[in-house]
């Protein structure tokens, strides 16, 4: 088999392997998609059974079916109240200070009275304040099913104090605890995030797991962090999250969250379906299913219907803890290299060495199958690389940069096209938003992950330019010196820069020997000398160029001319690493003085989000964060200026 054959088949197995990784990260992310409903309780304990469920979306559907191994019942189900079943609302008005600050408390008022008039007019409410900074919480109206006293009483309420919305939350469960049988439901009107609250999120949660109870946010979308929030209503039955979307109000969201509640749903079954051996049953609502766990003539409600033991086996299980979350994370990355490989192979994996050309004619056996085999790939390749490389030189062409970024990757010494360049970065660019969505499950991840697969192939790019002005430059005094000796012994100015290609160190040697090259078919000195320096990138080397120009118009010693620019340039690197420690300490301040801010900002995020939070909570924080991040700018520029001393 021929090396082009071997490395065809080797990036198409490389690029197999990727896709094969990505097949296995993209399982977890479609399991762990959100349900369309939540079963908030199974009641088997009277003559017939009951489901009680609520869609997370506004639905006109009453259709509910339930499924066992003994048969299946679909019926309508009965809205919450119509039912025999009764429901019981806290309703928390955030009349905080802050929350006036941020959206108007008017505003706050009615989105509570929007909510209030979706609901039925048997749902038993409680009105509690979410503000005044008491975290001695107590309700303003007791559980009633008159909804004008809720009405009433929230005209009355001034904003003032801090938000206590946690102590809020924690109070209202415990008052479930005092009612009779049914739907419980924390439902908070908030415009602040509650920074005065002395009981932690953790206690308020546990408490609302305790009696069952559901969390309901209903909150502006302006300048409001509430992730703590959100994950504590995402971990209770029932909870939800309502922000406006762009165009919208808290008002907007009060009354979806309104309709939501009221679409929750009673179905009534025959309870035959269960016997004493059933330990599961599944409830269908539209187009999804979802299994509980059930004890026959029990209660079940909360986390007692959901169980590990139950769950409908996965291969991707394995995947929910956190070693081998990691191992997904490294296995994604490691299929991204390997795709990025496979790109290089394709587009950059001819095998022009002298072995491969000679292969031919060798004594190995090389069949006419093996040699069509070859040709049939490269032609294959070459037509989807050329019209990929076209289409990329088009458009860099039409931006102006494919002069430059040629001159890069010769700079850089990477042998590629611009377009097969070009053509590369954005397939790293695609897998690293492919691995991003995997890894988040959000196209905003994905944009985050793709940054830095646009920035780093530009960025190892440049590196290597740099790297290899650096090695150039640190090579032209002894070069110099080494063509300087030619002279001197009696060769040509043509002769002595041949003898430098090839005695010379890399990869001087080479910009010496394709200078010759061009020289010997036919190109001017001259302009050789000119292109060598461009190349290059490096002053001194120009420099030595420009004198070597003069001393061919107007004579002199060549020699003894490169011999005196050769020491000029250790001269100017031995002063240049003088300045570079004398100033190594500016240079470490401005390290220190830049990352400090940065490094203590995170470790208090970590510490007390709540209190760093203030800086993306209130408009005087963006301020001070805007006044903060240009003071390091300018200082990070005034010091650089300071120790950037040109030689």
């Amino acid at each position: 088999m021929s090396p082009a054959t071997r490395r065809g088949r080797f990036a198409a197995l490389l690029a197999l392997m990727a896709f094969a990784l990505s097949i296995v990260l993209s399982g977890p992310a479609g399991a762990q998609e959100g349900q369309t409903f939540d079963v908030l309780r199974v009641d088997l304990r009277g003559d017939e059974g009951s489901v009680t469920i609520r869609p997370k979306e506004p639905s006109s559907s009453l259709e509910v079916s339930v499924s066992t191994a003994n048969g299946n019942t679909t019926a309508n189900a009965l809205p919450l109240g119509r039912s025999a079943l009764d429901g019981y609302t806290v309703l928390i008005v955030d009349d905080s200070k802050t929350a006036d600050e941020v959206v108007g408390f008017s505003r706050v008022q009615e989105a509570a009275n929007a909510f209030l008039d979706g609901l039925s007019s048997d749902t038993r409410v409680m009105l509690v304040r979410g503000g005044g900074g008491n975290p001695e919480v107590q309700a303003l109206v007791p559980f009633t099913v008159n909804h004008s006293l809720i009405r009433e009483a929230i005209a009355e309420m001034q904003p003032g104090g801090g938000a206590v919305l946690w102590n809020s939350i924690a109070r209202s469960a415990e008052a479930f605890e005092q009612q009779g049988d049914g739907i419980y439901n924390v439902v908070t009107v908030m415009a602040s995030p509650g920074t005065s609250s002395t009981i932690p999120a953790s206690v308020a949660q546990g408490n609302l797991l305790n009696v069952n109870a559901g969390l309901t946010i209903i909150a502006p979308v302006a300048n409001l962090q509430i992730s703590d929030y959100i994950g504590v209503a995402r971990s209770v039955p029932g909870g939800a999250v309502y922000r406006p979307a762009e165009g919208a109000t808290i008002v907007d969201s009060a009354r979806v969250a309104s309709r939501v509640h009221e679409g929750t749903l009673v179905l009534d079954f025959d309870k035959s379906l269960i016997d004493e051996d059933s330990n599961s049953l599944t409830v269908t609502y539209g187009e999804e299913s979802v299994r509980v766990r059930v004890s026959p003539n029990s209660l079940a409600l909360g986390a007692a219907l959901a169980a590990p033991d139950i769950a409908t086996p996965s291969r991707f299980d394995i995947l929910q803890s956190d070693t081998a979350a990691m191992v997904a994370i490294a296995l994604g990355v490691v299929a991204a290299l390997l795709f990025s490989f496979a790109l290089m192979q394709i587009f950059a994996g001819n095998d022009d060495t002298l072995n491969s050309t000679l292969a031919v004619y060798s004594a190995d056996e090389y069949s006419e199958e093996q040699r069509a085999a070859d040709d049939a790939f490269a032609s294959v390749r070459s037509k989807i690389v050329e019209q990929v490389v076209e289409r990329a030189e088009s458009a860099a062409a039409s931006r102006g940069s494919l002069q430059s970024t040629t001159t890069m990757l010769q700079k850089a010494e990477i042998p590629l096209r611009a377009g097969e360049a070009m053509a590369v970065q954005v397939g790293i660019i695609l897998v690293a938003m492919a691995l991003g969505f995997l890894l988040t499950g959000s196209p905003i991840g994905a944009l985050l992950f793709a940054i830095p697969g646009a920035i780093a192939p530009s960025s190892y790019v440049k590196f290597r330019v740099k790297r290899r002005k650096k090695k150039l430059e640190a090579q032209l005094p002894d070069t110099l010196n080494l063509l300087a000796s030619t002279l001197k012994a009696g060769y040509s100015f043509i002769q002595g820069i041949d003898a430098v290609g090839s005695e010379a160190e890399e990869p001087l040697a080479g910009e010496f020997r394709r200078t010759v090259n061009e020289a010997r078919l036919g190109r001017d000195i001259d302009e050789a000398l000119d292109d060598l320096a461009e190349r290059v990138g490096s002053v001194d080397l120009l420099w030595a160029v420009v004198a070597i120009k003069i001393q061919r118009e107007v004579g002199g010693n060549l020699a003894e001319l490169l011999t005196t620019v050769a020491d000029t340039m250790v001269a100017r690197t031995r002063l240049r690493g003088e300045v570079s420690a004398l100033t190594a300490e500016g240079r470490m301040s401005a390290y220190v003085l830049i990352m400090l801010p940065i490094g203590v900002g995170v470790a208090m995020y970590f510490m007390n989000p709540e209190y760093i939070s203030q800086l993306w909570s209130h408009t005087i924080g963006y301020v001070a964060i805007g006044l903060g991040v240009t003071g390091m700018v300018v200082g990070s520029l005034w010091m650089r200026k300071i120790i950037d001393i040109k030689i």
